[in-house]
């Protein structure tokens, strides 16, 4: 396979992992259909009410930064790839956002949890359920930085061949 089709694919399979965190988080978060609250209750067994969806503010900017940032850096990335520069310092941006972004997530849901302990056990459970659902959906996030990451090196090889 050609390089440039190889990256190609790479860039598209890392797109398409993104879109498909933004589509979940949207979903968990931000709608939550009841369908999915009611099926998160009865998986883990919770034995509570239903709470209002009121999605944190901080939390939403930072999930739909951390989003953008990555679109961003996923655009930088292909006009480098098209007009065949090196990609070197695209790569240690990639690179060091990928584990700073999750970092920032972590702290942002537990900040978040700190919250709504204040809103009683039995929603603060449901949260930490809906919470612990919307982290798994981040390995969707993960998988599109390492497609990314994936993509560099390719980018990286071809520019060297070129050189």
């Amino acid at each position: 396979m050609k390089r440039s089709t190889l990256l190609r694919r790479l860039m598209i399979l890392s797109i398409v992992f993104e879109e498909i965190y933004f589509l979940l988080i949207t979903i968990i978060y931000i709608f939550r259909p009841a369908f999915y609250s009611k099926a998160l209750i009865s998986v883990f067994d919770l034995n509570s009410e239903i709470p209002p969806n009121s999605p944190d503010t901080a939390l939403v900017i930072t999930l739909y930064g951390g989003v953008v940032l990555y679109f961003i850096l996923w655009f930088i990335m292909k006009l480098l790839m098209d007009t065949d520069s090196d990609p070197l310092f695209m790569g240690v941006v990639t690179l060091l956002v990928l584990p700073v972004s999750q970092v920032v997530y972590i702290y942002m849901y537990r900040r978040t949890q700190r919250i709504l302990i204040r809103e009683g056990q039995e929603t603060f459970a449901f949260h930490m359920m809906n919470f612990t659902v919307m982290n798994y959906c981040g390995w969707a996030n993960i998988a599109a930085f390492i497609f990314l990451m994936m993509a560099y090196a390719v980018a990286r090889q071809k520019h060297a061949d070129l050189a």
